[in-house]
């Protein structure tokens, strides 16, 4: 049985992945990918249409070591990257929130020897015509190639990073103001400090989307500070640029001597929903547990 599988080569949407050669191909050229991603690809791919979680997609991988899960992280971004996804595109893999990842692309299997002997009726049969229309197939490639390298000078990177904008939190008497303050500077300076998330400062002035649209950012974080005697309530809320929605929110309790593990819990409860991870130098309180990410989030708001 496995060496039956080891024969297959699996094909979607113009693309091919070879197991016995280690090759993903598109329309015929290949695509380079390090070991350890055409390995997460080959499992994912061999369990598609399941959900694989993370924890047996790093035993698969990295089956003679301890990783993290950053690793696997790493290689599911280079994994779209080179199939082409965007940001909010779900064509190949898919983040399952709390679970894992699946394979959602429809694929053909193949058996070695047919794919070799397709390729070699296709040679047979090569002649001027079928020069020509090749030439010309080229000729448009490179076109839409020269094309879109122009627009990766001209244009932002497709494949950037989830953006944020942290707004000054509102509050109800002046005497509050530090705490408003010091909430917004703890989320700009914790998950400023994290690689894979932008994070930019907006005024407290503007409305959540005509802060986020001019600053091109995917999503803000608003909120609000009350107090009553001794107790205060902050009410989080992220809000999506793009149509307005609220795609999360959440309200902390806490007394007024605990402000600043107030602002602590907060900011972690923000990384959390992102599923970005503090050093553990800096953060003894992050669990690790695993959250939808922000493109998920607003996904499940949409079902």
């Amino acid at each position: 049985m496995r060496e039956q599988i080891e024969n297959l080569v699996y094909e979607f949407d113009g693309f091919r992945v070879d197991p016995v050669r280690r090759q993903l191909l598109h329309n015929g050229a290949p695509i380079p990918l390090t070991s350890k991603s055409f390995d997460t690809l080959l499992f994912l791919i061999r369990h598609s249409g399941s959900t694989v979680s993370k924890i047996e997609l790093m035993n698969a991988v990295w089956s003679d070591s301890a990783v993290e899960e950053n690793n696997l992280t790493q290689q599911i971004s280079a994994l779209r990257r080179a199939l082409g996804e965007r940001p909010r595109d779900h064509r190949f893999i898919v983040t399952v929130p709390g679970r894992g990842y699946s394979f959602v692309a429809a694929i053909d299997r193949r058996a070695t020897e047919d794919v070799i002997q397709r390729v070699a009726q296709t040679s047979t049969f090569f002649d001027a015509g079928a020069f020509r229309g090749y030439s010309l197939a080229f000729a448009q490639i490179l076109l839409i190639a020269l094309a879109f390298a122009w627009s990766a000078f001209t244009d932002r990177d497709p494949f950037r990073p989830q953006t944020l904008a942290v707004m000054n939190f509102k509050v109800s008497a002046s005497r509050d103001e530090f705490i408003g303050t010091g909430i917004s500077d703890t989320l700009r300076a914790r998950l400023g400090s994290v690689e894979d998330l932008i994070v930019r400062p907006a005024s407290v002035d503007a409305d959540e989307i005509n802060t986020g649209q001019p600053m091109q950012v995917d999503a803000v974080v608003t909120g609000s500070v009350q107090r009553d005697q001794d107790r205060i309530r902050v009410a989080v809320e992220m809000v999506d640029v793009s149509n307005g929605r609220i795609i999360w929110g959440k309200t902390f309790d806490e007394d007024a001597a605990n402000v600043f593990a107030l602002q602590d819990a907060i900011a972690v409860e923000v990384a959390r929903v992102l599923n970005v991870r503090f050093s553990s130098r800096d953060w003894r309180k992050n669990d690790g547990s695993q959250f939808a990410s922000l493109r998920a989030i607003k996904e499940r708001q949409m079902v």
